[in-house]
């Protein structure tokens, strides 16, 4: 019996042995890519444990800082990562060979329970399918007629409270207030439902709730390839997360069930619920609740989380950054008044000292702050650097925002006059400034966000000012999740400007 033991033990010492060999700096698994820079792993397990340590995105930017533009790195359970940060790769990987770069299988079952078949979790034809009926949403005839007329409703109500606000001197998180105007105004376009987020501010959102735990689950995966299936199978972490899914897939079912039910709401084609629900496949089958209740899922992150996260980040900078504020302010008064206090849609292009402010807390605040593609044939950069079959490909727009290489030496810089007087334009290059992705993939709602973020942040800034309160983290650290969301609250006091 000592014999077999000691056989045993021998043999797996040897196996051992034989790994760190093999893999003496990166992940097992992986090839040896001597041809590029990047930090050197341990044996077998590559960089793990730098990557739990630092967070990948803040792994990423010390990464592509140190050794960028383009640098490589190993993560076990997910191979080998070429990182690139110049805008030529971006667009070759994006739109020159858009289709040699698809979502990884690894990314897509992490987000299945929560994001299933949604536009965000999908490739080919089934994204292509989607992408085109959501497309109809942003109409510029939609714009006017509803989009706009919501806006301006919710940035009423949104202007009510903070009047209330002022009275009675309250110190309130500013972003929480953001993500109930942008759920509300989101659900009444989209699916003609009213969270009434800003009507209850008394009482949480469980909806909300479950939608970020759920959001910050999925991030935890991604750093736990492994073992996070049995992890949760056995933590209250786990059985959290299962719950929140279900109330989450519960939510989206009774909005389709409430929908089926009132064929008259059924003929609105302006409804985007109704075009997914009226659409057909090629075979003339029309779409599964549970393919609804994805879809549902997957534009309920796009219209709540991103705008809301980015108006934090916008007011957030503003009040560190008073010379800006006092020249936006400026624009404000002499494009808006008491009469005429909320912009109309025609006139939100007027504003471009706030556009660029904006477009600026993009650049350095990306709403999704990294993304990765898998290589399925073997391929070359613009710059000859080989990407193999099998290897991942990624970026980080919060990286590329804060690179000199790319923005200049005041790249760290929080300066929204980058915007107004580069050759660029107002918006550059969308390889360059990568907040609102890029190539096919570019993100359909980017002017239904300016549009909502211009509208609530002209009509409130003209009105009011915002203290933020002492003995907070400045900058902010961001919190664990898809997108980009402040950890902790943006707490305030508002005041009536003179």
């Amino acid at each position: 019996m000592i014999s077999i033991i000691t056989s045993m033990f021998v043999g797996l010492l040897g196996i051992l042995l034989y790994l760190i060999i093999k893999y003496p700096d990166r992940s097992i698994g992986t090839n040896a890519r001597p041809d590029l820079t990047g930090p050197k792993g341990l044996p077998i397990i590559g960089n793990l444990l730098e990557i739990r340590k630092k967070e990948l995105t803040n792994f990423m930017y010390d990464v592509l800082m140190e050794y960028g533009p383009i640098a490589t790195f190993t993560f076990p359970g997910l191979g080998r990562f070429i990182t690139i940060n110049d805008p030529e790769s971006i667009e070759y990987v994006m739109k020159t060979n858009f289709d040699n770069y698809i979502k990884t299988p690894g990314g897509r079952v992490r987000l299945l329970d929560l994001l299933g078949d949604g536009i965000f979790n999908v490739n080919g034809q089934m994204w292509k399918f989607q992408r085109k009926l959501a497309s109809h949403l942003f109409y510029g005839k939609n714009f006017r007629e509803i989009i706009c007329v919501v806006f301006e409703e919710d940035t009423k109500k949104f202007l009510k409270i903070m009047e209330e606000k002022v009275n009675s001197g309250e110190i309130f998180d500013l972003q929480e207030l953001f993500y109930r105007f942008t759920l509300d105004s989101f659900g009444k376009i989209t699916f003609g439902l009213d969270f009434n987020c800003l009507a209850n501010l008394e009482k949480p959102v469980p909806f909300a709730a479950a939608f970020d735990f759920a959001q910050a689950v999925i991030n935890r995966r991604v750093t736990n390839p492994y073992l996070w299936k049995f992890k949760e199978i056995l933590t209250k972490e786990g059985r959290k997360m299962r719950e929140a899914c279900k109330y989450l897939s519960n939510f989206a079912y009774n909005i389709i069930k409430q929908r089926r039910n009132d064929p008259e709401a059924l003929k609105d084609t302006r409804d985007i619920l109704n075009l997914f629900m009226n659409a057909e496949y090629e075979n003339g089958e029309k779409l599964t609740d549970k393919e609804l209740r994805d879809i549902i899922l997957n534009l309920i992150i796009a219209g709540r989380d991103t705008t809301a996260q980015e108006l934090a980040w916008m007011m957030y900078n503003l009040m560190v950054n008073p010379t800006i504020e006092e020249k936006l302010v400026k624009e404000l008064n002499s494009l808006l008044s008491e009469d005429n206090p909320i912009p109309k849609y025609d006139d939100i292009k007027q504003f471009e000292y706030t556009q660029a402010t904006f477009y600026e807390t993009l650049r350095l605040y990306p709403a999704v702050p990294r993304n990765v593609k898998l290589c399925l044939k073997d391929d070359k950069l613009p710059n000859g650097i080989p990407i193999y079959a099998g290897e991942l490909v990624n970026w980080s727009s919060w990286a590329t925002g804060r690179d000199e290489r790319v923005w200049g030496i005041d790249a760290k810089i929080f300066n929204p006059e980058r915007f107004l007087g580069s050759e660029d334009g107002l918006k550059p290059s969308q390889y360059k400034f990568t907040s609102f992705n890029c190539g096919p993939r570019l993100c359909l709602g980017q002017n239904f966000a300016t549009i909502e973020a211009m509208t609530l942040a002209t009509s409130l800034l003209r009105k009011y000012k915002f203290e933020r309160m002492p003995g907070q983290k400045s900058p902010p650290d961001f919190g664990v999740s898809l997108t980009l969301p402040m950890k902790d609250p943006l707490l305030v006091k508002v005041h009536r400007r003179n």
